[in-house]
C-alpha cells in the first residue's frame, strides 16, 4: 500500500482552521464561546427540541462528551434544558435568547472559515473535499 500523509494533512486543517476559528470569535467578542461547541450550536438553530441523544447522534459525538458540551453553553447562558412537551419525563434542548442571538455570527464566522480553507481550490475540488470529508 502507497505510503499517505491523510492523518498528518487532516490535524494540520483541523489545527488551522481552530486557530482562525477561535481568533475569528475573539474579534467579535464571542471569546467565551467553546469553538468546539459550534456544532450543537448549527444544529440548534435548524432543530430545536431535541434529547442530548438526539443532538449527540447529529453532532457525531457521544451521549457524554455531548452532555459536557451542552452542559457549558447552558453554563454560558446560551443553551436551556426544558421539560418535553410530548413527554414530561423527557428533556429537550432549546436555545435561550442569548444562543439564538449568535446565529448571525456564528454563520459569518463559519463562511470565514471556510472561504480560508478553500482558497486556492476550484468550485468542483472545495466540492469534493468536503465529499470526502463528510464520509
Amino acid at each position: 500500500m502507497k505510503m499517505r500523509s491523510i492523518l498528518a494533512a487532516s490535524a494540520r486543517l483541523h489545527e488551522g482552521a481552530n486557530r482562525l476559528l477561535v481568533q475569528e470569535m475573539a474579534a467579535r467578542g464571542l471569546g467565551d464561546l467553546p469553538a468546539s461547541c459550534g456544532d450543537i450550536l448549527r444544529v440548534l438553530f435548524r432543530t430545536e427540541g431535541l434529547t442530548l441523544a438526539a443532538l449527540a447522534a447529529r453532532i457525531g459525538r457521544t451521549k457524554s462528551t455531548a452532555s459536557v458540551m451542552v452542559e457549558r453553553l447552558e453554563k454560558l447562558g446560551y443553551v436551556q434544558k426544558v421539560r418535553s412537551p410530548e413527554d414530561a419525563r423527557a428533556v429537550v434542548l432549546s436555545l435561550s435568547p442569548a444562543g439564538r442571538a449568535l446565529e448571525s455570527e456564528v454563520k459569518a464566522i463559519s463562511e470565514v472559515v471556510n472561504e480560508r480553507i478553500c482558497r486556492g481550490l476550484s468550485e468542483a475540488e472545495a466540492d469534493a473535499l468536503e465529499l470526502l470529508l463528510e464520509r
